[in-house]
């Protein structure tokens, strides 16, 4: 922003033709955007005119196409013809101008006539370097208004009191002299030309800085609502994957839960069957102890008896070695040990189980 008003007081300083002195219509020839004579004047429907370049910069940095002086919106973009009538009357005063800045001569000069440099107001006479030497010396002479030599004195005049339009009447938006102040603008409110035209440039420079600052905030409000939006998507992306990790992890704790269950019932039952078997075999062990009680009660009858002919009649097999089963292989119930061939351990049996649920819910994500 400070570089473009330094560009445009450049602009000002390099061009005494574009100034605001320039003439009774300076503000008239200026935009009341960039401050400067007219580029390409466009006149948009509400009837305000702006340099082209001006108002596409001020639309292109707003998302309503409004007007930048009068702020009236337009429901669509209006089509930017250049005001060929207007660029006209611009370049006219612009070469008048020139023109008086050129030929403007000295009044008090006689014969050949130099070049004016000022033109006093009061004395309603144009200078050259020589006869303006009083006005710089003589004290009286010091307070009259002296402005650039121009052509067109009168304007500058108040043709009613024939003095220098020093002032401004806000309530009629009219230059008026300071003998006016006491005629028809007695009650009127008043200020110099120079305070009119400065508080014209700050509330232009103002309306844009507002302007500015108004697109700023905008930026700002869309900027969190840009962060606002995001950040509710994060949110509920984070829900959904929170729900999706809560119905695995549940999922899951049931498949341990019933894992544990039918292996804790698988072991019961493998417990009362091995129980049943230990019952049997110590009934199968008690019968062979029974028998072989009964055995042992004979040989030791024959060991100790001295009837030779009833020990000749006893049948031989009774002294053969008794058929017994091979209780080496069978389970020792007092050792608890199993067969390596019917073991089976914990992890052995939820490892299996577990790769099962595990294939079976990545089978249903992936479908």
């Amino acid at each position: 922003m400070a570089e473009k008003i330094q560009s445009q007081e450049y602009r000002r300083s390099n061009h005494p033709s574009l100034s605001s002195s320039s003439g009774p219509l300076a503000e008239e020839r200026k935009c009341s955007v960039c401050l400067d004579v007219f580029k390409d004047p466009v006149t948009i429907p509400c009837g305000h005119k702006f340099c082209k370049s001006c108002l596409n910069q001020c639309w292109e940095n707003s998302h309503d196409c409004k007007c930048p002086f009068c702020k009236k919106t337009f429901s669509k973009r209006p089509d930017l013809k250049n005001n060929t009538a207007f660029r006209e009357v611009l370049q006219f005063f612009q070469n008048k101008s020139s023109a008086s800045k050129s030929n403007v001569l000295c009044d008090i000069c006689g014969g050949v006539k130099k070049k004016a440099l000022k033109t006093c107001l009061v004395c309603q006479t144009s200078y050259c370097e020589k006869h303006l030497e009083p006005h710089q010396r003589v004290p009286n002479l010091k307070k009259h208004k002296l402005i650039d030599s121009v052509e067109n004195l009168k304007d500058y005049i108040c043709q009613k009191h024939e003095r220098p339009l020093e002032l401004f009447c806000r309530d009629d938006q009219m230059r008026i002299c300071v003998f006016c102040t006491d005629g028809d603008h007695r009650t009127h409110n008043t200020v110099t030309l120079e305070e009119e035209s400065n508080e014209k440039k700050a509330r232009a420079q103002l309306t844009k800085t507002h302007r500015d600052v108004q697109q700023i905030i905008l930026d700002r409000i869309r900027k969190i609502q840009d962060i606002e939006y995001f950040a509710d998507l994060r949110k509920k992306s984070t829900e959904r994957e929170k729900a999706a990790n809560v119905e695995l992890f549940s999922d899951l704790m049931r498949s341990i839960e019933r894992c544990q269950a039918e292996l804790l019932d698988m072991m019961a039952k493998k417990q009362k069957a091995a129980q049943k078997r230990d019952k049997e075999l110590i009934q199968e062990l008690q019968q062979e102890i029974t028998e072989l009680t009964m055995r042992n009660s004979k040989l030791d009858h024959l060991l100790h008896t001295e009837d030779h002919l009833h020990f000749l009649q006893i049948d031989p097999s009774l002294f053969s070695p008794p058929d017994t089963r091979n209780w080496s292989e069978i389970i020792d119930s007092s050792d608890g040990q199993m067969k390596p061939r019917e073991a089976l351990t914990f992890s052995d049996y939820f490892g299996k189980r577990f790769k099962a649920s595990s294939l079976s819910k990545t089978a249903r994500s992936g479908g």
